[in-house]
């Protein structure tokens, strides 16, 4: 389960980044991951829930949102979905191409709550 290591260090990401930020609470963090790394967003999200267990990101939520695999064509330059790795233009039928998205695994925004809303909540 590949999700896990991808989760821990997105958990180092996290901590490194809410340093700059003392005593304010991780409510929800975003990411974004390409079709291609074979992430499984709901395994994902149930292995962040159990690696933040004891932590001071226990409670914080984390988002994984989907970027399909396109690619465009070496020949006509035509932009199309990858499917399954198979990189065929459904223009010209040439095989191979640039990716173009699909590989991401990017953290987009960590929402934090500033300690004194912490406070009161």
């Amino acid at each position: 389960m590949h999700e896990m290591s991808i989760v821990e260090g997105l958990l180092e990401a996290v901590t490194k980044e809410c340093e700059s930020h003392p005593g304010a609470k991780v409510v929800l963090v975003r990411v974004r991951v390409g079709a291609l790394r074979l992430v499984v967003p709901e395994v994902m999200e149930s292995c962040y829930a159990a690696a933040t267990l004891g932590t001071a990101l226990e409670n914080s939520r984390l988002m994984v949102e989907s970027v399909a695999a396109t690619a465009r064509c070496p020949q006509c330059r035509h932009e199309f979905a990858v499917q399954e790795q198979w990189f065929e233009c459904p223009q010209c039928r040439a095989i191979g191409g640039e990716l173009l998205t699909g590989q991401e695994l990017d953290l987009v925004n960590i929402e934090l709550a500033e300690p004194e809303a912490v406070a009161t909540a």
